[in-house]
C-alpha cells in the first residue's frame, strides 16, 4: 500500500487569497527535520521503513533521503529483530510473523540520534460479501453500480480504511480514500457503500479493508483531511507525530482481508 508523503515544514505566516492583488509571502527557511514513515502489513509479514529529511515549502529538490541507520522492530515479549538496508533510504524485514493484539515498537538510531514509537496490531475483520446496486443518474452521481462492503463489526472499538482496485488501477485520489470507525454502529453488520464511484457491467473490484488501531486511524485521518484542506487554513501543517525527538511520519501495524467481485447486469 502507498500513501500520499504529505509533509509541509512552513512557519510564522498566514496565507490571504486575493482575486487582484499581488501577494509576497515571507516564508523562513528552517532546519530538515527527520521523516520516518513505518509501516508493518502483517498478511505480506513485510516490515517497511522509509527515512528522508523534510525540505521547505517552496523547495523544489526530492526530500533527501537516509541511509546506514539502524532500525528494529521490538515485539510484546521484548524480542527485537533488526531490518535491513535496501538503499534509498528503505529499510526491510520479510517473513515476520504476526502476533496479533501485540503492541510493537520500532527503534531507529541516525546519526547518534534515537527515535522510537510503537502501534497496536489489531485483529483483522473479514469481509463478508461485495454486493453490487444500480444507480439511477441524480444530483449526486451518474447512473451506474455502487459497490457495498459487507462484515459484521466486532463489539469493540474499530477503525476501518477502505481501498479499492478498479479494473487493475488503484484508487488513489483523495475523494476515493475512505476511513471510518464504528463509532456508530458497534458491534452491528454492517453494509458500507462506495458512493463516490459508479461502476459498468463487466468492471472487476477488488476491496482491500485494514484494520487499524486508534492511534493510527488518528494520523491518517488528520493526513487526509490535511490533504483536503480548501486553502482557507492558515497554512499547511502536520499530523502530530508519534516519534520521540521530533522526528516526523508515523508508524502503522495493520492487518487486511480482500474480496473480489465481478459487476453483473
Amino acid at each position: 500500500m502507498k500513501l500520499p508523503n504529505i509533509l509541509f515544514i512552513i512557519s510564522g505566516f498566514f496565507i490571504v487569497l486575493s482575486c487582484d492583488k499581488k501577494i509576497d509571502l515571507e516564508v523562513n527557511d528552517v532546519e530538515p527535520q527527520l521523516v520516518i514513515e513505518a509501516n508493518y502489513d502483517a498478511i505480506k509479514e513485510e516490515v517497511r521503513v522509509r527515512i528522508t529529511k523534510s525540505v521547505n515549502v517552496f523547495a523544489t529538490s526530492d526530500f533527501p533521503t537516509v541511509g546506514g541507520a539502524q532500525v528494529e522492530i521490538v515485539d510484546g515479549n521484548g524480542a527485537a529483530t533488526p531490518l535491513v538496508d535496501q538503499g534509498n533510504g528503505v529499510y526491510l524485514l520479510e517473513n515476520y510473523v504476526p502476533d496479533f493484539g501485540t503492541n510493537y515498537t520500532v527503534n531507529v538510531v541516525v546519526e547518534g540520534q534515537s527515535y522510537q514509537t510503537s502501534d497496536m496490531l489489531p485483529s483483522v475483520v473479514a469481509i463478508d460479501s461485495l454486493t453490487q446496486e444500480f444507480q439511477e443518474q441524480s444530483l449526486f452521481g451518474d447512473e451506474g453500480y455502487i459497490v457495498y462492503t459487507n462484515f459484521s463489526d466486532p463489539q469493540t472499538n474499530n477503525y476501518y480504511r477502505a481501498n479499492r482496485i478498479v479494473n487493475g488501477d488503484s484508487l488513489t485520489d483523495l475523494g476515493e480514500q475512505f476511513i471510518f470507525d464504528d463509532g456508530f454502529s458497534n458491534g452491528n453488520s454492517q453494509a458500507v457503500p462506495f458512493f463516490s464511484t459508479r461502476h459498468e457491467v463487466g468492471d472487476t473490484i477488488i476491496v482491500q479493508l485494514i484494520s487499524y488501531s486508534e492511534h493510527s486511524f488518528d494520523y491518517y485521518d488528520q493526513l487526509f483531511e490535511i490533504a483536503g484542506e480548501s486553502g482557507q487554513s492558515a497554512a499547511p501543517a502536520n499530523p502530530e507525530y508519534s516519534w520521540t525527538n521530533n522526528a516526523l511520519g508515523h508508524f502503522a501495524a495493520y492487518g487486511y482481508d480482500v474480496d473480489t467481485i465481478i459487476i453483473q447486469e
